[in-house]
This record gives structure tokens, C-alpha cells and sequence, in this order.
């Protein structure tokens, strides 16, 4: 059975000032006074302890909200990126430079979530070309990659990649192609260098073959 030391400590103090049974202070009463101290250390210790537990518990059950709101935000995020939908396109960003400020950055959730998805991260991020201006004949030609969806890209990544680990015409062909996507602002260079390494033959991806 659990010793209450609190009440313990309580009933030893009144017993002392009032109890005429307990022995007086100069009579033996110090020695009661003294265990009645180590009761009322030992409730401290427990209330301390009862309430480090609530703390921690507490600060438990925060960051385990914490962690769900940054996954449900970057889930929000990424699929605002990759829906390249001006709007939402442009709100994901404007969230993501919102939550740097706030220093709760959340970029690594998002790319995490956009490759899970079968999103290149990089290609996300960039300007969907509905939001860059098209009357300024002098303007750089708008990076239209993250416009292609994205069961296209990888069919035109496969495809290219194996033509360029070929030889013959079909290299040839194959660079011709994505250099003339890069020209019109779709640059798959780096979805195809992904699918070259994933090839069992293909070459070393730190030389690509284009």
C-alpha cells in the first residue's frame, strides 16, 4: 500500500503543535518534525515527478500534432506544384516562402512527397509557362518541363535514354530530339541521366552521352 506523504507529513506537524499524545518540541518532538520533513521531501519529489511526466506528455503529444501538420501541409504543397495550375501553383509557392519566414521550413517534406508521386522536385518548382509573359519577344523561352505530365515524360525519358545507349542513327536521333525539347523549353536531361542509371547496361551517368 502507497504511502500518502503528504498527509503523512501534515498529521506528524498537527499531531506535534496540538496531539498532547505526540511528544513536545525539547521532549522528542524533533524527531517527529524530522520525519514529518522527510514526507513532505518525498511528496515534493512526487509532485515533481507527476508533473515532469505531464510535461512530458504534453510535449509528446505537440510534437507528434507538429509533425502531422508539416506532413499534411507539404502534402498540400506538392500536389499545389504539381497540379501546375497557375493559381494553385502560385499559392503553393507563396505558402512555402511563407513558412520559411516563420522558420518551419517544409522543402524537404515536399520533395520527398513530389518524388513519391513520381515528380522530379526541380521540375515543380519551376514557372509554369501560363505564368510567364509572352509579350516580350526578348524574353527567355519559358521552361515548359514541369507542364509535360509526368506519364509522358518518363515514355519520352525511357525511350530517349535507350536511343542515346545505342549506336548508329538512333544516338543520333535521340540527341537531336532533346535538344530540340530543351530548345522549346522542355528540358529532360535530367529524367533522362535518372533513367540511364536505372538501365542494368547503361553508361557511367556522370558522362552522359549528349
Amino acid at each position: 500500500m502507497s504511502i500518502n506523504h503528504r498527509a503523512e507529513a501534515l498529521r506528524l506537524v498537527d499531531g506535534v503543535m496540538n496531539d498532547p499524545e505526540m511528544p513536545a518540541l525539547g521532549e522528542g518532538g524533533e524527531g517527529v518534525l524530522t520525519t514529518a520533513l522527510v514526507h513532505a521531501t518525498l511528496a515534493r519529489n512526487e509532485d515533481q515527478a507527476a508533473q515532469t511526466a505531464d510535461l512530458r506528455e504534453a510535449l509528446q503529444s505537440l510534437r507528434r500534432r507538429f509533425n502531422d501538420t508539416r506532413t499534411l501541409v507539404a502534402a498540400h504543397i506538392a500536389e499545389g506544384l504539381a497540379s501546375r495550375e497557375k493559381d494553385r501553383w502560385k499559392a503553393a509557392i507563396d505558402l512555402t516562402k511563407a513558412l520559411d519566414e516563420a522558420h518551419c521550413n517544409v522543402d524537404d517534406l515536399v520533395d520527398a512527397r513530389l518524388a513519391d508521386d513520381g515528380w522530379d522536385p526541380r521540375s515543380a518548382y519551376k514557372t509554369p509557362a501560363a505564368l510567364v509573359p509572352r509579350d516580350d519577344p526578348w524574353a527567355a523561352t519559358p521552361d515548359i518541363t514541369g507542364d509535360i505530365p509526368e506519364r509522358v515524360r518518363r515514355v519520352l525519358s525511357d525511350l530517349l535514354a535507350c536511343a542515346l545507349l545505342t549506336d548508329g542513327d538512333g544516338q543520333n536521333i535521340a540527341r537531336s530530339i532533346a535538344f530540340a525539347l530543351k530548345n522549346e523549353g522542355a528540358d529532360l536531361t535530367p529524367d533522362i541521366e535518372k533513367r540511364i542509371t536505372e538501365l542494368p547496361l547503361g553508361r557511367d551517368p556522370s558522362d552522359p552521352p549528349f
